[in-house]
């Protein structure tokens, strides 16, 4: 007996419709006959090795095939990247050729180069890392004499200079007036001086309030008088020197290690004398400086699988000396 109380407390009404299911339905038919292809990369064969290797002497091609075209060739690793990363996908997402792919390679067309869009970000996001024995990424090397020398290099001398002095300072000795004229800062890999030549004389002068902010932005809490006079004793130079915030080289500018290894700028740049000589780190140009890199510039973790701390190129992910003016 069907209790038809329920209809009125749920304010339900029964249907003179009837029937029954046939007991022999299993699933429903989809009448639509067209065959949903979604977007996929294929390898032509697999993939074992480094990717960007792999990929640069051609011994793999990679196709695209969607809803919307028919398979097509990805011309470079660039736009393979550029690709996978708009849809929110990694190297893991391609998958190899099977006998279900009823294409062959060589008859494909090849998709647009989009290198212009690729980015050192682009490639941290796409998932590729360099394989063993790759420590670099080869396709930075492409195109030097000394390919198979550099991709295989761990972090070379250079390198760990840069890594140690990159936004640090240096002087050669305290001979005479040397811890003024011999002031340096790296920056971007080369020493650019931390004095300034006067207009009257061409005497140098240390730029103290670059001094002075060095050591309020890093805590250094160092004794110094600010009145003093930058030969005096308790000046804020010498209290730098004298406490190794600032490396006395302690050589004399002759075939030294650490100050001829880089390229130099000078307090008197070309005769240019004070705010003329663009090329000295005034206070201005060096907060600009440590706001756009944080004094870590070899601290980026899309380029450090990539290159060892002290690589040159990851200044190219920064605005130049020019643009922090």
């Amino acid at each position: 007996m069907i209790d038809r109380s329920k209809y009125k407390q749920y304010n339900l009404t029964q249907t003179k419709e009837s029937g029954k299911i046939d007991s022999a339905f299993d699933y429903f038919i989809d009448t639509n006959d067209s065959e949903q292809i979604e977007d996929e990369f294929i390898s032509n064969v697999k993939i074992s090795g480094d990717y960007h290797d792999m990929m640069l002497k051609e011994d793999i091609e990679i196709a695209f095939q969607s809803a919307e075209n028919e398979p097509v060739i990805i011309p470079n690793y660039e736009t393979l990247e550029v690709m996978l990363v708009e849809r929110g996908l990694t190297y893991d997402a391609i998958r190899v050729q099977t006998n279900i792919d009823d294409f062959i390679y060589n008859n494909l067309y090849s998709l647009d180069d989009r290198s212009e869009e690729y980015s050192n970000v682009i490639r941290f996001e796409s998932g590729y890392r360099p394989a063993f024995p790759f420590v670099r990424d080869p396709g930075n090397y492409i195109d030097g004499d000394d390919y198979d020398e550099q991709v295989y290099q761990k972090q070379t001398y250079l390198e760990k200079l840069r890594e140690r002095f990159e936004g640090n300072m240096i002087i050669l000795n305290t001979n005479g007036e040397l811890e003024v004229e011999s002031l340096r800062m790296m920056i971007y890999g080369e020493w650019r001086p931390v004095a300034f030549a006067t207009r009257d004389n061409g005497r140098a002068f240390p730029e103290t309030t670059t001094l002075e902010y060095y050591n309020h932005i890093y805590g250094l809490e160092l004794e110094y008088d600010a009145t003093a006079d930058w030969f005096d004793n308790d000046s804020v130079l010498n209290v730098m020197i004298d406490q190794g915030v600032i490396t006395n080289l302690r050589d004399d500018g002759s075939n030294s290690p650490v100050w001829n290894d880089f390229n130099h700028y000078s307090f008197d740049e070309g005769g240019r004398r004070g705010i003329d000589n663009t090329d000295y780190v005034q206070l201005g140009r060096y907060q600009r400086y440590h706001d756009t890199t944080n004094n870590e510039v070899f601290n980026l973790e899309y380029m450090q699988p990539y290159e060892p701390a002290g690589s040159e190129l990851y200044y190219n992910e920064y605005g130049g000396w020019q643009q922090v003016q």
